[in-house]
């Protein structure tokens, strides 16, 4: 073991020597990698600040903004924006399916009030004009923050617009810790994601259309004890009601509910781009570990303790051998020294499984863990993150999660703060 510059220690194991031959094949490799940055609008956590519509929505403060993050992305040699358009069933952009979101102009259902002005066409528009793609990043099915107040279903449903999709078909919603989401398991609510997609689209030269990993909601703990999604089962009645095969069980229905949401994107896109001859990705960023080898067959030697994507019914591994995506984003936020599921460990998984798919790789890296994880404590972790999956060859990028962690004035330990300093220069 040796130390770092603060005298914490670091496994050297993970650190890595290169010759001047392979320093030569790294930064011609860089020139093609892809190089993101998550912006979260959900709270506002990234972008726009309050500001923007305090009172009134305000153009210039709007526009100021994103021109921020746009120099923010240059300062890191950045060349891909993952946008979140879509973050709680309301949108950035006028909508014929979602209400204008709460995020934009400080209350749902109602808009800049800027005529002519279109919010996604300007962000788009900024974000080429500057060089980078812009991927339009959407959450399918939640519909009200982790914060939210309501004590109910009823009392989840009246803080949203009049016009939401959720009002309208109250039925088709349930509500799950304090959240309101949009049921998987109603074939109206694929048809309805469908439609949405199919809208920006149609209306907004994204580069790509992006998912998170948010699909049915992740266990919480609460009195010294993990509660989950199955202990309540909110969804029994509609898997009562929709299951096509008596004999299958309600955790393979919503496994086949996911997979079916992903495999019409899938052939939604495809058709938009056969038909207007461009080429428009698709891409899901999920959890980070699909399964242990103790869970499945073909499973991470990552610890069976460890949440996996397969115990939430989400079978990333299936869309990606399927071909139903074009991209992947595991979102490996974990330290080169986490017990239960080691950084090395889990990103070269992914690019084993990505092998001769012809789906593209990024690996998602958790900066914000610097002020969360007192594993993060060392400002080499994300150089060594960013230098291990550089010489894995089926990795084609990487995508920094969130926005406001790079930005140096809003830093608040030594670690990050130096962290961004290191990886000025390296990227």
């Amino acid at each position: 073991m040796e130390t770092n510059y603060q005298g914490q220690y670091f496994n050297a194991q993970y650190f890595f020597c290169y010759d001047q031959l392979e320093m030569d094949r790294l930064a011609a490799t860089r020139k093609d990698e892809l190089r993101g940055v998550w912006v979260t609008t959900v709270r506002n956590n990234d972008f726009p600040s309050p500001a923007v519509f305090n009172g009134e929505f305000h153009l210039e403060q709007f526009k100021k903004e994103f021109a921020d993050i746009l120099a923010t992305c240059r300062k890191f040699n950045l060349n891909a924006l993952f946008f979140q358009v879509r973050p709680e069933g309301d949108a950035f952009y006028p909508s014929g399916v979602n209400p204008w979101s709460q995020y934009l102009t400080g209350e749902q259902g109602t808009s800049p009030g800027v005529p002519g002005f279109d919010p996604l066409t300007y962000l788009i528009t900024a974000t080429h004009q500057a060089g980078m793609e812009f991927h339009a990043w959407l959450n399918p099915y939640r519909l009200t923050p982790s914060t939210g107040k309501a004590k109910d279903r009823k009392a989840a449903l009246e803080f949203l617009s009049p016009s939401h999709y959720a009002r309208r078909h109250p039925d088709w919603v349930y509500f799950y810790h304090g959240q309101l989401f949009l049921d998987p398991g109603v074939p109206a609510v694929t048809e309805f994601m469908v439609a949405t997609v199919d809208e920006i689209l149609n209306n907004y030269a994204v580069d790509a259309i992006h998912l998170d990993d948010f699909f049915y909601p992740y266990p919480y703990l609460k009195d010294g004890k993990m509660h989950y999604f199955s202990d309540t089962s909110p969804d029994k009645k509609t898997y009562e009601k929709y299951r096509t095969d008596a004999s299958q069980t309600i955790e393979k229905w919503r496994e086949a509910n996911i997979n079916g949401l992903v495999y019409h994107l899938h052939q939604t896109i495809q058709r938009y781009n056969r038909s207007t001859g461009k080429y428009v990705e698709f891409g899901i960023s999920p959890f980070g570990i699909w399964a242990s080898e103790e869970e499945a067959i073909g499973g991470s030697k990552t610890s069976p303790g460890q949440l996996s994507s397969l115990q939430e019914y989400v079978d990333t591994k299936l869309w990606i051998e399927a071909g139903w995506i074009d991209y992947i984003v595991p979102q490996v936020y974990w330290a080169f020294d986490n017990e239960l599921s080691p950084f090395d460990v889990v990103a070269q998984w992914w690019n084993d499984v990505v092998a001769g798919t012809g789906v593209k790789l990024y690996i998602g890296l958790g900066l914000y863990l610097y002020e969360e994880d007192q594993l993060w404590q060392d400002p080499e972790e994300i150089i060594q993150q960013l230098k291990f999956i550089r010489q894995l060859p089926n990795v084609d990028g990487f995508v920094f999660f969130t926005y406001h962690n790079l930005v140096t004035s809003l830093a608040t330990t030594a670690p990050m703060t130096h962290a961004l300093e290191l990886l000025e220069r390296e990227i």
